[in-house]
């Protein structure tokens, strides 16, 4: 066998050089963390940015709003950006600050939280004081709050089934169970009820349409997206008076509609450009637009103008500069 000579070997390992040092200095791929709702559009997001990009598809993981807020805001080391389906709070964005960490807000969707039932359930309409009085921890009866005496739904309404109280929804973990008290729990305090009436389930709407379906007395919370997925075995509970619909949710009319968001780091944006093309894909027209690729997966659209104005806030975003 050949020997390799001295002079051989060091031009071999000159021409491996560059390979080595583009290898070693590879920027590792984007990391998204957040929200199960926001979950599909940001993976779906992913494939299309590395199409166009060549780059490596980003690591999209669903831990929740609020876990993926804590990882955002933890360390400048973590991940890249969060997506949420409620805004940071005032001390989430504390705690990024303190981390010497700056991000930029976009709203890149509208969706809604929808209560559904098997077709075969009885179909009865609610209001926000309704679920208020199924939901709450405590009711307010005279001046005083009290822990909730309603058992059945007819104990709320007397044209409603006399069947008992069961709903299946969000942990608090999750940023729909931010919403979901926000706004509907208003009498005494921001707390859901935990006698058995309302059942948190994990963060996987499929268990939730089939506990449904297999238990038609079972009301269930999901995105609009995916109750539009599985429309032709559920029906959805309108709310005061306004059923679900692409229309009432973009024109905010339905009472629990909600805006959906993508956080991203922008320290140092120019040593991560992958940050700033990923976001200017989740905010294109070609994305997010009226006919956006997104649309197909449930996204309820911003409009024309709200669209652009996210595009072009991300557009700026190149000197690293907030907008």
């Amino acid at each position: 066998m050949n020997k390799i000579t001295q002079s051989q070997a060091i031009g071999f390992f000159l021409i491996l050089l560059p390979i080595l040092s583009d290898t070693s200095h590879a920027e590792p791929p984007l990391r998204i963390v957040g929200s199960s709702a926001v979950f599909p559009f940001a993976a779906t997001v992913a494939e299309h940015f590395s199409y166009k990009t060549h780059e490596p598809i980003p690591l999209i993981e669903a831990v929740g709003t609020g876990a993926g807020i804590k990882l955002f805001c933890g360390s400048l080391k973590g991940p890249d950006g969060v997506i949420a389906s409620r805004p940071l709070t005032t001390r989430e964005k504390e705690k990024c600050k303190e981390n010497g960490i700056s991000f930029e807000e976009f709203t890149i969707g509208q969706d809604g939280l929808v209560f559904i039932q098997n077709k075969q359930a009885q179909f009865f309409s609610l209001t926000l004081q309704d679920l208020d009085f199924a939901l709450s921890e405590k009711i307010q009866q005279g001046k005083e709050c009290h822990s909730n005496p309603y058992k059945t739904w007819n104990h709320i309404q007397s044209i409603f089934p006399s069947l008992p109280i069961r709903v299946l929804g969000p942990a608090p973990t999750s940023g729909t169970y931010d919403i979901l008290v926000e706004k509907i729990i208003k009498s005494c305090g921001p707390f859901i009820r935990h006698d058995g009436a309302y059942i948190e389930a994990p963060a996987n709407e499929n268990l939730v349409v089939q506990k449904v379906l297999n238990t038609p007395d079972t009301i269930g919370i999901v995105t609009f997206s995916f109750y539009d997925q599985n429309r032709a075995h559920l029906q959805a509970l309108p709310i005061n008076s306004v059923p679900p619909s692409f229309d009432s949710i973009q024109d905010k009319t339905y009472p629990l509609s909600r805006p959906l968001y993508f956080y991203v780091k922008i320290n140092e944006l120019k040593l991560h450009p992958a940050r700033h093309a990923y976001t200017l894909e989740f905010t294109s027209d070609e994305a997010i637009g009226e006919k956006g690729y997104l649309n197909e997966k449930g996204l309820i659209p911003l409009s024309a103008q709200e669209q652009k104005v996210m595009h072009d806030q991300a557009s700026r975003l190149q000197t690293g500069e907030k907008s």
